[in-house]
């Protein structure tokens, strides 16, 4: 019922600004004129096929999401994957901690963005480098997730294990490791939705694919109707990965109580 109001809204709006300025169609098109968005200007097909526009658009969004998709995934399998590893090892070793985590926290303060500039002359602009960037991020943010998760973790369970016999490994891995599970999941849902926006910073400033190079190139040529196209696409494909990874969660932690 939600969306059938937010989509009558629209359209109420969108008529509106129609009896006001010529430029209505580009402030804002209605939801007509949005799902007509012709994208097969931008068609990368070059083998000679017969398409009509409509088939060509669609091949645009389907080859463009996934080229972003595929970046996102690979930038959130490294940067959570080493951010949960490095997080942990600090949270077990003390001299490790001492070492490492002031470093980890200055690299923390730089806004993400400043980096941009950076990976552009380390990379230039490659597929590797878009990857890395999305992993730098992630990596930031997991990291300090799993290190606070940790901490919060209260000491009298790991002194119960010492207690029974556990060596500190067999404390750490059977106590602490199950205890932050919940925490790091709430901490990687954050990171899944802010993973989009670190990926179409890299899109939109560095990269010549991907739904981000559409957002420019559509802001570039006031098509709104395409770049209205693209941020539904992405909260699509946002609250997919979400629910994905939800299902994920559920079947990992399915020894916790409900």
């Amino acid at each position: 019922m939600g969306l059938v109001v937010f989509f009558l809204a629209w359209w109420a709006a969108a008529s509106c600004l129609q009896r006001v300025t010529p430029r209505a169609s580009t402030i804002l098109p209605s939801p007509i004129e949005v799902f007509s968005v012709d994208f097969s200007g931008l068609s990368v097909f070059a083998d000679g096929r017969t398409m009509n526009d409509w088939q060509k658009a669609v091949g645009v969004i389907i080859q463009q999401s996934t080229i972003s998709l595929l970046r996102l995934v690979g930038g959130l399998l490294l940067g959570v994957t080493g951010g949960m590893l490095a997080g942990l090892l600090i949270g077990y070793s003390a001299w490790v901690r001492a070492l490492v985590e002031p470093v980890l926290l200055l690299v923390r303060t730089i806004p993400i963005l400043a980096l941009i500039p950076l990976f552009l002359v380390w990379f230039g602009g490659s597929e590797t480098g878009n990857i890395v960037y999305i992993a730098f991020a992630v990596f930031s943010m997991v990291v300090v997730n799993t290190i606070e998760a940790v901490r919060n973790v209260p000491p009298v369970y790991f002194q119960y294990a010492r207690t029974l016999g556990a060596s500190r490994f067999q404390a750490y891995r059977t106590v602490i490791l199950p205890a932050i599970v919940p925490e790091l999941i709430g901490g990687i849902r954050v990171v899944l939705g802010f993973s989009w926006a670190i990926l179409l910073a890299a899109e939109y400033l560095a990269s010549q694919a991907g739904l981000g190079r559409i957002l420019i190139m559509a802001e570039r040529w006031l098509y709104t109707g395409r770049m209205i196209v693209v941020i539904m696409l992405i909260i699509a494909y946002s609250l997919l990965l979400n629910w994905l990874f939800l299902k994920a969660a559920k079947y990992i932690t399915r020894w916790m109580p409900e």
